[in-house]
Order: C-alpha cells, then sequence, then structure tokens
C-alpha cells in the first residue's frame, strides 16, 4: 500500500470519527472556554525523493493555530506554518555534497482534532487538509532553486497532547506527518517523469490558551 493512501484513509478515519461523535450535551456546554490558540515550534524534516529533493533536510517549523472546541472531545482546527530553513551539509549526489537549505516554506491546514480528555492531560488525534507553498528563491546555496512560488494541495495527520496548567493555559506537544502533492510540471518540484510527494515529518511544543 502506497504513502499517499495511507494517508487519506487516515484522513478518512479521523473525519469519519468525528462525524460519529455524539453533540455536545446540556452538561458537556459548561466544559470551559471554546476558543484555543497555540504557538509552537521545533523540528520538521523533508525527506528525500527523486524529482525535488536530493537529501534529506531538517528545518524549523513556526506554528499559530486557532481551534474551536465543539465539544469535550471534538474541536475544528485551522493552523499556519512558517518553515524556516536552516543550511545544513547534504549530498547533492554522485558523491558530491555542500552546505545548502530549502527555500522557506508555508503551510495551512484546516481539520479535526479528536481528544481524549483524562484530568489535566489530554491526548488527541488529528487529521487535516491545505496547501503548502515553497516560496520563489533562486539564491545558489537553495535546493531546489525555484524562480516561482509553487503551491501543492496538502494533507496531514498525527497527534499530540495538551497539559492543562490551568483552565485556560496549557503545554501542548503535537507530532504530525505533512505531505505535499506537487503537479507535474511544477518548476523545481518535478522533472520529466512527473512530481514526487514531498514527506514532511514534524515535532513541536508550544503553549495553548482557552479564551
Amino acid at each position: 500500500m502506497s504513502f499517499s493512501r495511507v494517508a487519506l484513509m487516515a484522513l478518512a478515519g479521523t473525519l469519519l470519527v468525528a462525524a460519529g461523535a455524539p453533540p455536545a450535551s446540556a452538561e458537556e456546554s459548561g466544559f470551559g472556554p471554546r476558543t484555543e490558540v497555540s504557538l509552537l515550534g521545533g523540528v520538521q524534516a523533508l525527506n528525500k525523493n527523486d524529482t525535488a529533493l536530493p537529501d534529506r533536510f531538517v528545518n524549523v517549523p513556526v506554528v499559530g493555530s486557532v481551534a474551536y472546541h465543539l465539544n469535550s472531545n471534538v474541536a475544528a482546527e485551522g493552523e499556519f506554518t512558517w518553515l524556516a530553513p536552516v543550511k545544513q551539509n547534504v549530498d547533492l549526489g554522485s558523491g558530491v555534497s555542500a552546505d545548502r537549505k530549502t527555500p522557506d516554506i508555508l503551510a495551512y491546514q484546516a481539520g479535526l482534532r479528536i481528544s481524549f480528555p483524562a484530568a489535566s492531560l489530554t491526548p488527541y488525534l488529528a487529521a487535516g487538509a491545505g496547501a503548502v507553498t515553497f516560496l520563489s528563491n533562486t539564491d545558489p546555496d537553495r535546493v531546489p532553486q525555484l524562480a516561482k512560488s509553487e503551491t501543492a494541495f496538502a494533507a496531514n495527520f498525527g497527534g499530540g497532547l495538551t497539559y492543562g496548567l490551568n483552565e485556560r493555559w496549557g503545554i501542548r506537544a503535537d507530532v504530525r506527518e505533512l505531505v505535499a502533492f506537487p503537479k507535474d510540471g511544477a518548476a523545481g518540484l518535478s522533472d520529466a517523469s512527473g512530481a514526487d510527494q514531498i514527506w514532511m515529518e514534524r515535532g513541536t511544543v508550544g503553549l495553548s490558551y482557552r479564551f
């Protein structure tokens, strides 16, 4: 089974769980503030592929998100990520290595979080979809070099934990798999055979605030 099918199955499974979740009861209407904002940072890997990335890159994501809790188990969430490139020594092929970094990358995703609250600790599963934009940059130390920005459909799935410090503040840790699907013919992200998917693993930690 291909990675893309696994991603889509995980996304569909999470959405089905959310669709089957019962509506908030009268008791749940008082479970606390419903709107949550989070600011997270950490590490994000971009895996090697045959059409855009000759080696694995590790960059720094800065993530901002807004969630609305429909009830104590289900929340709708939108997030924006700036992936800051970090220069590193990478294998360019044919035994050649050099210091390179990716273009700046922006990701915008919307999806659902399914939570399993247990006292102060709340584990959750998450999935969503949106887009990823690889910003244009033709500097000689960039891989790939892009004459214009390229935007691709993307999906994500993963999970995390929130530890409540009090009713409003919490510490949040999140792990996601993000996959981008560049179009065939996308300059810098494809070749004559087409465009490979770009798989990215992200681990972040930060603060959340509910109001």
